[in-house]
């Protein structure tokens, strides 16, 4: 209020849009839903398209054949250990593809006596990449499963994160950022926060450079990602003021960042 902005006529004309979408979807589609589910049904904009790619998707499944496949795998040793298995690849230069019990014994019954040799090792360097922050949709799938919760339980308890716990002296505060996100973006003051957690507590040799983690092109960027509001609260400080759901939901978050 006491430094106040000219309006931003794009965010206004946004705004509309939606406002236009919900009544193009809604006056359609909520009317349906009276008449075959129940009535006092509403339907959005968003989520009347996710049902439908759902739907879709499951129809996908259903429409699945399954087809029986067996692979071979063999426990090989050399002059030093460990042991190792090596999967059948090849054969006679043909990808090995056994389609049931039977062709996979006589398989293993013809090379039951035949010498195996190395013909050639490899050594390749990779790089692994940290998991990137959450996202809606990928910590109820952390948190489903982990904990077995269900979408919508992960959601109530990352609300009442969001919103605020009450932390003795430190008064109710908000543990983690928005949790209806689908952007992997963080903002630049949390990500100076955790450089400098890891310098204090690990040392600058485990330091990245910058950060990895690029946001997706599809993403909205409308909210960051689901994150700690600070890296400096760890699970195990704050326990004692959370439910054991609260909990559990909170480390995984924290321990993704």
């Amino acid at each position: 209020m006491n430094h106040p902005r000219k309006i931003n006529i794009n965010l206004v004309d946004a705004q509309q849009a939606r406002r236009v979408l919900d009544r193009l979807v809604g006056y359609k589609l909520s009317p349906l839903l009276w008449r075959k589910v129940r009535r006092g049904l509403s339907a959005g904009r968003v989520q009347s398209v996710a049902v439908r790619l759902v739907v879709d998707r499951e129809r996908e499944i259903e429409a699945f054949k399954a087809e029986e496949y067996w692979s071979i795998t063999s426990l090989l040793e050399a002059k030093e250990p460990p042991q190792f298995e090596a999967r059948l690849h090849q054969i006679n230069d043909q990808k090995a593809e056994i389609n049931n019990e039977e062709q996979a014994n006589a398989i293993v019954e013809n090379l039951k006596d035949k010498p195996f040799a190395v013909s050639k090792i490899e050594k390749k360097k990779r790089k692994r990449s940290p998991a990137p922050p959450f996202i809606t949709s990928t910590l109820q799938q952390d948190a489903a499963r982990k904990f077995r919760f269900t979408a919508k339980k992960t959601m109530m308890i990352a609300q009442r994160l969001y919103e605020g716990i009450e932390l003795g002296e430190e008064g109710p505060t908000g543990l983690i950022t928005y949790m209806r996100t689908d952007s992997v973006r963080t903002a630049a003051e949390a990500q100076n926060e955790a450089r400098d957690f890891i310098i204090k507590n690990t040392g600058r040799i485990t330091l990245p450079e910058a950060p990895g983690i690029q946001s997706k092109k599809s993403a909205q960027e409308a909210h960051e990602a689901i994150r700690p509001t600070s890296v400096f609260r760890r699970p195990g400080d704050i326990k004692k003021f959370l439910e054991p759901d609260q909990y559990k939901l909170y480390k995984v978050i924290w321990s993704v960042l």
